[in-house]
């Protein structure tokens, strides 16, 4: 459940989204109404899933300082997600808002996405989120980003067997992807082992929610890497959604 402030910030936040949305065409979710329930409510979701909750997150100052001189209050002091073609923002801005002790980059391969991302950034004074522009099959060979996140997030980008290829490249070895999809897409899941076990990506858990009214009930698949990806994903450019892994 969030804060009265955090509610306060969310709602700036969807203010900011529908005034770069009415410029660009961002999202489909063109009322505050569809906006608050459609992006933000369903990106915060994610803080229910098990890997969140099992985290310090949100850490806040010991008020019993330890006498051992290297104390660990905070096994996590600073996770770093990556949102995996972040679009308008969604997930990457309702949770960096939630989570600011954290790092979050926001990936997308249009520029025009990006910059209106930036802009937000930069109204909301979001200071633990940065943005690349770029392919994911080309960003994920830069040793910059080559497993270099704990967290990768995957919100309405592509089918499992594929979105799989893109993400993996990117997560440590125990990290997590989580991807958010319908409730009907049993043939989906049936098409992505090939992808889970060519790419050492252990489905954890599948986290149900429902966001209420016409909107219904919607899932978090939550997927564990196991061991380093190989050197031969992801393909190059267009060919993980040309010929998917199945």
């Amino acid at each position: 459940m969030i804060t009265e402030e955090m509610h306060h910030r969310q709602q700036q936040l969807r203010d900011t989204f529908l005034a770069e949305n009415a410029k660009l065409n961002l999202s489909a979710f063109r009322t505050p109404e569809a906006c608050w329930t459609g992006n933000i409510l369903d990106s915060l979701a994610a803080l229910e899933v098990e890997p969140f909750r099992s985290l310090n997150l949100n850490p806040s100052p010991n008020p019993n300082p330890s006498p051992n001189p290297n104390p660990n209050p905070n096994p996590n002091p600073n996770l770093r997600f990556l949102d995996l073609g972040t679009g308008g923002g969604f997930p990457l801005l309702p949770l960096a808002l939630e989570l600011p002790h954290h790092t979050f980059v926001g990936m997308d391969a249009t520029q025009k996405k990006i910059s209106a991302v930036d802009r937000m950034v930069t109204a909301l004074g979001i200071t633990n989120v940065s943005l690349v522009c770029g392919r994911s099959e080309e960003l994920a060979r830069d040793s910059v980003h080559r497993e270099q996140y704990d967290i990768v997030l995957c919100r309405a980008i592509a089918e499992l067997n594929v979105l799989l290829e893109l993400a993996a490249p990117f997560v440590k070895v125990g990290g997590i992807i989580l991807c958010w999809k319908s409730l009907k897409i049993e043939q989906e899941l049936r098409d992505s082992l090939l992808a889970r076990s060519e790419l050492s990506c252990q489905m954890e858990q599948t986290f149900e929610y429902d966001l209420g009214g016409t909107w219904g009930k919607r899932q978090i698949l939550v997927f564990k890497k196991r061991a380093k990806t190989s050197n031969k994903y992801p393909r190059e450019a267009g060919i993980p959604k040309k010929n998917p892994l199945k």
